[in-house]
């Protein structure tokens, strides 16, 4: 009869260190807290030259940047954007020029990052409205880092992707293009953001 009792409890002792085991690793992940963040954008930079009355040259600088973001929890929340920023330092009149403007805009991307898009009206630092129809095409192989963080209690894993492109299109304001012709660099990119926190 000892025996058998003694039988009895060892197994039931063994069932509750293998139910231990089993619910531990569970509490852990349950614990766990997971954070993803997606990002993919287009950029591209254009110079454009006027020739001034006196025979001196202007410079504007010009950049766009199309894109869409978006991060868990809410990641059907997708926001899509166009940025554009022009500098000139000196135009054939004189003035220093220093603009700015983002906003919504409809942003596409292939998934191998071959062909990208954007078409926006953003509303500049001046009051002004620039209309944004921009496309890229990519010039080179796509390369891909993958970088980890690893400390206690977190993990972090960063991967990019990104091609050389050239982009064409159109920025336009009061009527007036602002660019003309292929871009003098651009590319495509994504960035993914994966995180898990356990303390």
């Amino acid at each position: 009869m000892f025996l058998k009792l003694r039988r009895t409890f060892l197994v039931a002792a063994s069932l509750s260190v293998l139910a231990l085991a089993i619910v531990a690793p569970m509490s852990a992940s349950a614990a766990a807290e997971r954070f993803y963040r997606f990002e993919e954008v287009a950029t591209a930079q254009w110079r454009t030259v006027e020739v001034c009355a006196d025979g001196t040259t202007s410079t504007t600088f010009v950049s766009v940047i199309g894109g869409l973001e978006f991060e868990s929890p809410d990641v059907n929340d997708v926001n899509e954007f166009v940025t554009l920023r022009f500098l000139n330092f000196g135009t054939c009149e004189g003035e220093f020029i220093n603009e700015f403007g983002t906003g919504p805009a409809e942003f596409t991307a292939s998934s191998s990052l071959q062909t990208a898009s954007v078409v926006g009206t953003v509303t500049l630092r001046s009051g002004e409205q620039a209309k944004i129809n921009v496309t890229w095409q990519a010039t080179s192989p796509i390369e891909t880092s993958v970088n980890t963080t690893q400390f206690t209690g977190f993990v972090g894993v960063f991967t990019g992707q990104v091609r050389d492109a050239v982009a064409t299109g159109s920025v336009v304001i009061n009527g007036e293009d602002l660019i003309s012709g292929p871009s003098v660099s651009a590319r495509i990119e994504t960035l993914e953001d994966r995180n898990i926190r356990t303390n």
